[in-house]
């Protein structure tokens, strides 16, 4: 999806807005102003506030698919999965205001083209995940698991930790990090390479 500088720009102010008051809570009179550029100019990109929100859910989608030259080249198993679990978690902390437009999109599932591009993504990284469990099958490191699951348990944590970041930033332990988006990064990182890892070198009964 290649785009101007100037729509960049509209989505980049856009999608903060979009999260922070939600689409019904976001008029385009307000992003006009913020983005410093009239009403007319935003409908000439994007046609209207819907096509608005359907281009950012396309660029935040994109950024969102695991991207497999990230990681494949490593050619131990265990290093290839936590490549990828730190490249899907880094993906997310980077985009936070994309992440709550999609959270909450996919929950109210009011327009039919976000569901489709929700079910896309999901299947796209559930294929990428399979590849590295199937990988770790023949190298003979991982035993077989359902993707689905190792998915279902990402995205889950990631999601539990971004739902109650607020009571996580008073009680969470102080760290070396000024930047609590980095502090948590690294707890999620740290406990889904553990857990996956614990998972596919587990002797399924």
């Amino acid at each position: 999806m290649k785009l101007s500088e100037k729509q960049l720009e509209i989505i980049r102010i856009a999608q903060t807005m979009f999260a922070k008051n939600g689409f019904e809570g976001t008029c385009v009179r307000d992003i006009a102003q913020a983005t410093d550029i009239n009403v007319a100019m935003i409908n000439y990109y994007f046609g209207s506030k819907e096509n608005l929100l359907e281009t950012i859910i396309k660029w935040g989608i994109e950024t969102y698919k695991l991207n497999p030259s990230q990681y494949e080249s490593e050619e131990d198993p265990i290093y290839r999965l936590e490549k990828m679990v730190e490249h899907y978690v880094s993906s997310k902390i980077n985009n936070p205001s994309v992440y709550q437009i999609l959270i909450s999109e996919a929950s109210i599932r009011k327009r039919k083209i976000n569901e489709e591009l929700f079910t896309e993504l999901r299947k796209h990284n559930i294929e990428c995940i399979r590849r590295v469990i199937e990988y770790g099958v023949q190298k003979g490191t991982f035993s077989t698991y359902d993707p689905i699951l190792i998915h279902t348990t990402m995205i889950g944590t990631f999601m539990h930790f971004n739902y109650n970041r607020a009571f996580y930033e008073q009680t969470l332990p102080k760290s070396h990090y000024d930047n609590f988006d980095d502090y948590l990064a690294e707890i999620i990182i740290k406990h889904l390479k553990f857990t996956i890892k614990a998972i596919l070198t587990h002797e399924n009964q």
